[in-house]
């Protein structure tokens, strides 16, 4: 986790998915493609990226400083325990994905349709934590 020196605000520099390379999109077994485009992933990554970003901008952001609708976020996201897989590792879960899908242009659907492609490519992984998975990005 690389952010700037004290004195100014905590920037959190996030690391990017990578868009999956044609070679890999053919590499992907035919039936978890099934009708999923090439751009669909790759726009879902971009999505992803969005998704989470706004949760490291939130959690860098004073709780002061936060709005109402953030800070429920904020205090959900500090109540949620760290485990040994998600230590030091960029994530975010199935909570955060229904709380942002609205405002980032997620479709649910869609992006349990990818998810086993962003798996199999080795951009994602997913952990359980009780009943809630969380998705570490790799890089």
């Amino acid at each position: 986790v690389s952010t700037q020196s004290t004195g100014a605000p905590r920037v959190t520099v996030v690391p990017k998915i990578e868009y999956l390379t044609m070679e890999e999109y053919r590499s992907v077994p035919r039936y978890m493609l099934g009708r999923i485009k090439y751009e669909q992933i790759n726009s879902l990554v971009d999505v992803i990226n969005n998704l989470t970003c706004r949760r490291y901008k939130i959690l860098d952001t004073p709780a002061n400083k936060q709005s109402s609708e953030n800070m429920k976020r904020y205090t959900r996201i500090k109540e949620e325990p760290e485990t040994k897989e998600t230590k030091d590792a960029f994530w975010f879960d199935s909570e955060d994905v229904k709380d942002f899908a609205p405002m980032i242009n997620l479709k649910i659907t869609e992006f349990t349709k990818i998810l086993p492609i962003l798996r199999h490519c080795q951009r994602l992984r997913q952990v359980r934590v009780g009943k809630k998975e969380r998705y570490i990005v790799l890089v």
